[in-house]
């Protein structure tokens, strides 16, 4: 990803008339500053820097920046009066997301490398791309990317045009379009079809390979994704880059089960993090390490060491409980806790501590909607939010208090739903979606509303089909597919017979894909007469 344009995420959407803004009101310097302060304020975001009365002044100065350029498009009144409130409210905001940005020692490289790739780009770009980028930065991002599009075309299909100049195009437009994908302006296929044009110009390009390897992940495609992690892995070239590799490679083996290669691909990433660590302390060399940890306990829980889970779990808490100590102002910091905290809850629960479980994952909640409340356009945080209100409610149904958890399982909907139709090529989000509908496919049938039961297991098994029907590699989803068919199956004029469950073990046991949880699935069978030879 072409690093400036990232900054573009933190601006909000408005409608523009269609007249292009004054050329005074886009020159070269106004952009450089322009795309910068954009720029922090998306790392803010994303790193989760802001407090909550930082996060409301970058928002209101962001409002007040919106509206200065509608009176200079539209221009009303004094044009040199609004002007110069367009060029205050830039300034304003650059100067609050420069000071927040000081809370991560480790972003003023990649601030500095902004500043350098902005000025380079408003020296070489024609008027009219001038124009386009700021009204995006300024917060139009719909109405600047037909321009952007037609004309990053052009010049990719200009004579002469450089194969290198083509593919970093391709990438300035496809960071952009992860800008509209964030905001829900865009799907993921979108962005990653650019980034793979622009791959395929320039395969050596590391952060295009790890860019495609996260999108192709959203996407649900593990073995496109693990392509573009290996492909990152052979053309790294320092050790942090090739720890962030192993890292990508192992997650996605992981999602694969393919242990072989994901449990030593992150004891070497997590070995090059420590060494990094012992010489730089900087704070996000400590967090990379207990990210790896973090995977390294997920890995475990798949194989059935509960015991090694905890401890790498453990770890990654201490770890990151000591970073939010020393930077309690730092929200990053704080919801990197509750990433631990929920799988700590996870791990509690399937060792049957509900009560533990319970404390961690309320814990982990009250963190996330503080958080999203001072940050409410953020998709993310929304979707964190979501994914802990689904643990309570699965407490509460196995504590018996089933309106308890059909309540948190349909406010959980709710919010999945809503995002997975802001970005319907979101494979986690429809993922996620057919989750919440099992569950509330479990609560109607432990009350007798059978109807209900069939038709919100459907709906959840389809999704799941369609899904691995894109990808059979991922083993994730055959064992949910047979999850999903084994409830349906419980119950009465169902579309899914007990033959079809065995057919599907047995589709997963020829792939060694079968997990200890798939225990409870053959006793069915057998219960049904249907295990021979599994």
């Amino acid at each position: 990803m072409a690093a400036w344009v990232v900054a573009l995420a933190g601006a909000a959407p408005t409608l523009l008339p269609a007249q292009p803004i004054a050329a005074q009101a886009a020159d070269r310097q106004a952009l450089v500053q322009g795309l910068q302060a954009q720029y922090e304020v998306a790392l803010i975001r994303e790193r989760k820097m802001a407090d909550d009365r930082e996060t409301q002044q970058i928002g209101a100065l962001e409002a007040r920046l919106r509206a200065a350029r509608a009176q200079a498009d539209a221009a009303r009144g004094d044009a040199r009066e609004a002007g110069a409130a367009l060029a205050s409210a830039r300034s304003d905001l650059a100067a609050l997301a420069a000071q927040v940005v000081r809370h991560d020692p480790g972003a003023q490289g990649d601030v500095a490398a902004v500043r350098e790739q902005a000025q380079s780009v408003a020296a070489k770009a024609s008027p009219e791309k001038l124009a386009a980028l700021q009204r995006f930065a300024d917060g139009d991002r719909v109405g600047a990317w037909p321009t952007l599009r037609s004309l990053t075309d052009a010049e990719i299909g200009a004579p002469g045009a450089s194969v290198a100049g083509q593919a970093a195009d391709l990438r300035q437009l496809a960071s952009l379009r992860d800008v509209m994908r964030a905001h829900g302006e865009a799907g993921t296929a979108d962005v990653l079809a650019l980034y793979d044009k622009a791959a395929a110009l320039d395969p050596s390009h590391f952060k295009s390979e790890i860019e495609r390897a996260r999108l192709a992940r959203d996407l649900g495609d593990l073995a496109r994704a693990r392509a573009a992690a290996e492909q990152a892995g052979r053309i790294a070239v320092t050790d942090s880059e090739r720890a962030d590799a192993l890292k990508w490679i192992a997650e996605m083996a992981a999602a694969q089960h393919d242990f072989a290669v994901a449990t030593p691909d992150d004891d070497q990433a997590l070995a090059i993090y420590r060494r990094l660590a012992a010489g730089d302390s900087a704070p996000t060399m400590r967090n990379n390490i207990a990210m790896v940890l973090q995977d390294k306990g997920d890995l475990a829980v798949l194989m059935g060491d509960f015991m090694g889970a905890q401890a790498s779990y453990a770890e990654a808490l201490d770890l990151r409980q000591q970073l939010a100590a020393a930077d309690p102002g730092d929200p990053g910091t704080q919801d990197y806790v509750t990433s631990v905290l929920q799988r700590i809850g996870d791990l509690d629960e399937k060792r049957g501590d509900l009560a533990g479980a319970r404390i961690a994952y309320q814990q982990g909640l009250a963190i996330r909607q503080r958080l999203s409340a001072a940050d409410p356009t953020n998709t993310d945080l929304q979707y964190y939010v979501s994914g802990l209100m689904r643990r309570i409610g699965d407490l509460a149904l196995q504590q018996g208090d089933l309106g308890a958890a059909r309540a948190q399982y349909e406010a959980c909907l709710a919010i999945r739903q809503r995002l997975s139709a802001a970005n319907p090529s979101s494979a986690q989000l429809q993922t996620a979606v057919s989750l919440d509908l099992e569950d509330l496919a479990g609560v109607a049938f432990s009350q007798n509303d059978l109807a209900a039961a069939r038709q919100d297991y459907a709906q959840s098994l389809a999704i799941r089909e369609r899904l691995a029907a894109a990808d059979p590699t991922n083993a994730a989803m055959q064992q949910l597919i047979l999850r999903a068919m084994a409830r349906s199956a419980r119950l009465p004029e169902a579309a899914v017979s007990w033959s079809d469950v065995a057919a599907q073990y047995r589709k997963i046991k020829a792939a060694g894909q079968l997990t200890p949880g798939d225990d409870k699935v053959l006793g069915a069978l057998r219960a049904h007469g249907l295990a021979a030879g599994l």
